[in-house]
Parts: structure tokens; C-alpha cells; sequence
């Protein structure tokens, strides 16, 4: 479930929590093509917090999110609990042309620092 969605710029913030579903991501996508529509590179910073994973449309969705906007990301924080995330992001990191960095949920002031100050 999306708790928090905003936007500054180039920069757009989302917290998670729960269940990941197609619906959070469709919420996410018209943020995200303000920000390529005006600055054609974003910068974003997702805090999974207490996620429990996917549902298989949550999936399927996020995948294909992914796939159209892969090129538009500068630059990716994501915070998060579990070593899954962080070895996920390190995925990510090697896979997508900009910068992905994994912060720990305790380190979530680091995040937001590092991905506005870039």
C-alpha cells in the first residue's frame, strides 16, 4: 500500500508498506512522467517499510514500470529491512543505467540526504 507519495522537481518520494500491489504501482506512474515530461532524468527514493512482498499483478506491474522508465532513473535510494532488498538493489545497481544505493530503514535521514544532494 502506498502511505506516502510526493514530489519536488526532479525528485519524487514513495513509501510502501504492506502488500506491493498493481494499483500502488499505477499510483506511482503519473509522478514519475511529470518528472521525465519536465526534467527528462529523476531522481527517487522508495522506503519499503515493513513490506511483505508482491502480489502477482504488484509484480507484473512493477516489472514493466521498470522496463518503459529504466533509462529516465539518475539516481535511486532505496530503504528497506531485509536482505533481499539490499541484494535486489545491488541487481538493480549493475542493471539500470543510473545509480541505485540501498539504505538501511535506521539510515533513512542518510537517504534523503544523499539522493537531494547529488
Amino acid at each position: 500500500m502506498i502511505k506516502n507519495l510526493k514530489k519536488d522537481k526532479n525528485y519524487f518520494y514513495v513509501e510502501i508498506t504492506g502488500m506491493i500491489t498493481r494499483e500502488d504501482v499505477e499510483s506511482v506512474i503519473p509522478v514519475v512522467n511529470e518528472i521525465i515530461a519536465e526534467y527528462k532524468k529523476m531522481k527517487g527514493l522508495v522506503y519499503l517499510n515493513d513490506v511483505k512482498g508482491y502480489t502477482f499483478a504488484g509484480f507484473l506491474a512493477d516489472f514493466n514500470f521498470y522496463l518503459k522508465h529504466e533509462d529516465y532513473f539518475e539516481y535511486m535510494a532505496i530503504v528497506g529491512d531485509k536482505g533481499f532488498e539490499k541484494e535486489m538493489v545491488n541487481v538493480f545497481d549493475k542493471l539500470m543505467p543510473g545509480k541505485a544505493k540501498y539504505f538501511d530503514t535506521s539510515e533513512l535521514g542518510k537517504a534523503k540526504e544523499w539522493i537531494k544532494n547529488l
